[in-house]
């Protein structure tokens, strides 16, 4: 009976076949694992000294190996706490490795290699098209296009594809499509073709779209032209669809489909009214036989087809389920699933399968003599035999128990990889309260059967070395495992470790491997995943205050930087940014910031960042030019050698402040009395108070003064270098003669007593005077 498979027994043969098919390899998209990064302070730009490591790579080509181990047995995850693998390196109180100490001097050793670290792309693909499925072509080859011009032949590839699919999905024959497209538009040219691309002048109209046309009809003999209604479509694909809905949808038709004697067809259509022309039939058979179409018949009726739903391995064992759909069928054949190496082609397995209905099938191929029945769903031990190895599924009907070809047709599907591996570094993060870098992620790898031991290797990919390798127990991922159903351990593929941070770690790119290994040191046979790397670079600081406080310049905040690890020496360095020389630094003692390790709770230090400095102002300092402070660790006592420094915003010292008290002219006598602060009266110990005639531009005179203390202005104005000494009084006598005049006061501050040196004025707004 047509599409009716019989149950049979399974019979496994192990017989070394070689078949010989494509192969394909299939990658997903790398998992991308997250990175810090440090942001500079919205007040600052951090900056790193060239000391510090060159970050610019190339690209590193990483591989994992293939080999696998014999045996069926499935891994286990080992079961002792995480230790150290490596010798020389310890575990702390809470759990943390430390890196090997001989792996780090090496690596010490070693310079910058100019590279980018590689790392794996997850891969992970269960699925397979068929490789020799029928109807895959134009299918013009097999017609007789011998005489056809360039324009005949692109009307025929324009719509095979359309007759092919007219015929699955109607069951119009395809030569029978063909045929009317040819003489209803004059292979494509008419102007109902060529314009509407209406193909088989079927009247009436398209989706609301129609033309109105002269036609040629035949009446009682009588040949008349009429004006008619015909369909309009955007393009000839349309046409074609539209010609198999069209017989599908008047009933009358019904006694033509699916059949496949091209002579059977085209008399029913004539005689089904789809044309008046007596002749019709004789002209359809014509044109097929002419030009050979019953070759798109043979084809389309050729069905060889299938799919691979699922290739993986599931709950321990490897499941394969699809469907093979074929003409080249009967219910004495047996159906067999063979898999193959699929780069060497050597056979690893084969099973005669029952067969798994599938209606999706049955609906896509009704006139295959095998395609709903044709499925298959089956699960087999996952041994070394399938693990890392490329599987091509061979699905086959024989008349043969054992398998072999006798009848009935093979259908190789693409290769698909059971080397699934792909993972994701969920945690690598330092903590700034432990000094801890906590790392956690998971792995999932078909090439980890019968690879017990599961490292957490840190490799330097800066240096290109490792740093140090730890054996880890593997915890439960049932998330992964449910988005990754297929992968061989991925219910069990969960890692953590607690690192110690290392001066090593800090300013290279740092890169997690998680490795499966048939030995217990970790070498051997294994499969890695190499994480994205990592830098260890954050440096945020904060400058809370920076200004004059009397004699001092008073500098405080906090700095922390993941580089400062190993360097004990904080230095602070007052820097002139517009000469762009070092005025001052001093050695500060850090102190205790709780606030800033919960702020950022991953930058190493934070929690022991604050600095605060008193240093003397010099004249340097005030002078007007940009001054910058620069927070450094260093491992040098005279603040050089190794640093990482943080450049705070430069800011310019030349506040400048003043007040007229009192300003009275009593007869010949002016007094007047203010104050006068000015960060640039630093180093101008010389205080003159200038009487300027703003009316004629020329001095009246001026007077040398005592500072005086106003400690009302240093509570006000304290962050402003000379404010408690600022005050000044004076009396002048004045000439009769600038009565009505603007006189304006100036107080100078200046280095030379005879007032030629260096010198800051703040003038006062001119006031109009009456002298008597």
């Amino acid at each position: 009976m047509k599409n009716k498979k019989q149950s049979r027994i399974k019979i496994v043969l192990p017989v070394l076949f070689t078949f010989g098919a494509s192969l394909m390899f299939f990658q997903a998209d790398a998992q991308a694992d997250s990175s810090q990064t440090a942001s500079a302070n919205t007040q600052a730009v951090a900056t790193t000294d060239a000391n510090t490591q060159n970050n610019n790579y190339q690209s590193l080509n990483v591989s994992t190996s293939q080999e696998q181990s014999t045996g069926a047995s499935q891994a286990t995850a080992y079961t002792q706490s995480a230790v150290a693998a490596s010798t020389n390196t310890s575990i702390s109180n809470d759990g943390a490795v430390s890196l090997n100490a001989g792996l780090v001097q090496a690596a010490a050793n070693k310079p910058v290699v100019e590279t980018n670290p590689g790392y794996t792309t997850g891969q992970y693909n269960v699925s397979a098209t068929p490789v020799n499925a029928a109807n895959g072509g134009t299918g013009t080859a097999s017609l007789n296009t011998a005489g056809l011009t360039a324009a005949q032949k692109a009307f025929l590839d324009s719509i095979h594809d359309g007759a092919i699919s007219t015929w699955k999905q109607y069951g119009v024959l395809p030569s029978l499509t063909a045929a009317q497209a040819i003489i209803e538009s004059g292979w494509g040219q008419s102007s109902l073709a060529s314009q509407y691309h209406n193909l088989f002048g079927i009247k009436g109209s398209y989706n609301g779209h129609s033309v109105t046309l002269p036609t040629r009809e035949v009446y009682g003999g009588a040949s008349v032209i009429i004006n008619d209604a015909f369909r309009a479509y955007d393009n000839n694909s349309q046409s074609v669809q539209d010609h198999g809905y069209f017989l599908v949808a008047n009933s009358r038709y019904h006694n033509l489909l699916w059949k496949t004697n091209y002579r059977d067809v085209t008399y029913l259509i004539r005689a089904d009214g789809y044309a008046t022309d007596p002749s019709y039939t004789t002209t359809l058979n014509s044109v097929i036989e002419r030009y050979g179409l019953t070759a798109w018949d043979q084809e389309a009726f050729d069905t060889n087809t299938g799919y691979i739903d699922d290739l993986s391995v599931r709950d321990g064992k490897l499941h394969i389920a699809g469907w093979h759909a074929t003409n080249s069928y009967d219910n004495k054949m047996h159906h067999f699933i063979i898999l193959l190496d699929g780069n060497t082609k050597q056979e690893l397995y084969r099973t005669e399968v029952a067969g798994n209905y599938r209606q999706d099938v049955q609906n896509a191929y009704p006139n295959a003599t095998i395609s709903g029945w044709g499925g298959f769903d089956f699960s087999i031990p996952y041994t070394s035999t399938f693990a890392g190895k490329n599987i091509q599924v061979v699905s086959r009907y024989t008349y043969n128990t054992n398998g072999e070809i006798n009848g009935g047709k093979d259908l190789y599907y693409n290769a698909v990889s059971l080397n699934a591996n792909t993972g994701n570094l969920e945690n690598m993060s330092l903590d700034a309260k432990t000094g801890n870098i906590n790392i956690a992620g998971w792995h999932a790898a078909d090439a980890s059967l019968n690879k017990k031991y599961h490292y957490i290797i840190i490799y330097d990919g800066s240096k290109q070395t490792e740093l140090g390798r730890y054996l880890v127990n593997t915890t439960t991922r049932n998330d992964v495992a449910n988005v990754y159903p297929g992968i061989y351990n991925a219910a069990n593929s969960g890692f953590s470790l607690k690192l110690k941070f290392n001066q090593a770690l800090a300013g290279d790119q740092i890169q997690v491997i998680s490795r499966y290994s048939d030995n217990q040191n970790g070498e051997g046979n294994y499969v890695d995943y190499w994480f994205a790397p990592q830098t260890f670079t954050a440096n945020q600081a904060y400058l809370e205050n920076y200004q004059i406080q009397g004699n001092q310049l008073h500098v405080s905040g906090w700095h922390a930087a993941d580089q400062s690890i190993g360097k004990k020496y904080h230095y602070v360095i007052v820097y002139d940014a517009t000469t762009k020389r070092e005025i001052a630094r001093r050695l500060v003692t850090t102190t205790n910031r709780s606030d800033v390790t919960r702020v950022y709770p991953n930058v190493y230090g934070a929690g022991n960042s604050g600095f605060s400095v008193d240093i003397p102002l010099t004249a340097t300092m005030t002078s007007g030019d940009q001054i910058q402070v620069i927070s450094r660790y260093t491992d040098d006592a005279d603040g050089n050698g190794n640093y990482v420094d943080y450049w705070f915003t430069p800011k310019t010292f030349n506040q400048n402040q003043a007040y007229l008290d009192n300003f009275k002219v009593a007869g010949k006598q002016v007094q007047i009395s203010g104050w006068h602060a000015a960060d640039q009266s630093l180093g101008k110990p010389y205080h003159y108070i200038i009487l300027f005639d703003a009316t004629t531009g020329r001095e009246v005179k001026r007077q040398l003064v005592q500072p005086a203390a106003r400690p009302d202005v240093a509570k006000v104005k304290a962050d402003i270098y000379n404010a408690g000494q600022s005050g000044f009084s004076t009396t002048m006598t004045v000439d009769p003669a600038l009565n009505g005049h603007n006189l304006q006061v100036i107080s100078r501050y200046s280095d030379s007593k005879n007032d030629d040196g260096h010198y800051i004025d703040y003038w006062f707004k001119p006031i109009n005077v009456t002298i008597k």
